[in-house]
């Protein structure tokens, strides 16, 4: 029995609506397709764990679009780390806006954290565990970013205005820091379980209490 071949026209008409799709993806989509994926297999693998296939294969944007865009894999990373900092400063900022004192601007950042621990856990993971040095050496540590310069900022005016103890206001700000970030951590660990931000009252206010006047 002779088999009788399907037309390759309905093949080829297939690949063009398949080709059509794939265009129809534009730049600026791409573009945070692939900063998604690269974050996540940074933090499940480790920068140098990760290569340009990887991140095609989990992205589905071709190694010729992703060097059309970022050049190369330490300019990704640059990329992907500074739109992680800006954002969260970006987020922090405006919750400053409505603050007045000390205490509800460290607080406004403590409810940040604790949100984005629990809604956001990669790009918190990224922040608190991912060794950045180790790939950008000539980048500030997370500690000297523009978030930890605005705590230690208001840390020194609440000083200033007698909310805040006396002292020396980077240790005053590292103690109030560590004691909000180390919840964080231990939740990214599944060492503390449940959802931070309804603790958030009582985390708060152990942080408040080792610096308050």
């Amino acid at each position: 029995m002779k088999i009788k071949k399907i037309p390759f026209c309905l093949d080829e008409l297939e690949q063009v609506s398949m080709l059509q799709k794939v265009r129809t993806i534009d730049p600026e989509t791409k573009y945070h397709q692939v900063l998604d994926c690269a974050l996540r297999l940074f933090v499940k693998k480790g920068y140098h764990r990760v290569s340009i296939p990887d991140i095609v294969g989990a992205s589905g944007v071709s190694t010729g679009a992703i060097y059309n865009l970022f050049g190369s894999k330490e300019n990704l990373a640059r990329t992907l780390h500074q739109q992680i900092l800006t954002g969260f400063q970006n987020d922090f900022v405006a919750r400053l806006v409505d603050c007045e004192t000390a205490y509800d601007k460290l607080r406004a950042f403590a409810e940040l954290v604790y949100e984005k621990t629990d809604h956001d856990p990669i790009t918190m993971e990224y922040l608190l565990f991912m060794k950045h040095a180790e790939f950008m050496g000539d980048m500030a540590p997370i500690c000297m970013t523009g978030p930890f310069r605005l705590i230690r900022q208001i840390v020194t005016d609440g000083m200033a205005g007698g909310e805040i103890r006396q002292g020396d206001y980077f240790i005053s700000a590292v103690s109030y820091t560590g004691a909000i970030l180390r919840p964080a951590q231990l939740k990214l660990e599944c060492v503390l379980e449940g959802s931070l931000c309804d603790m958030a009252d009582e985390l708060i206010a152990n942080a408040w209490a080792a610096i308050k006047a």
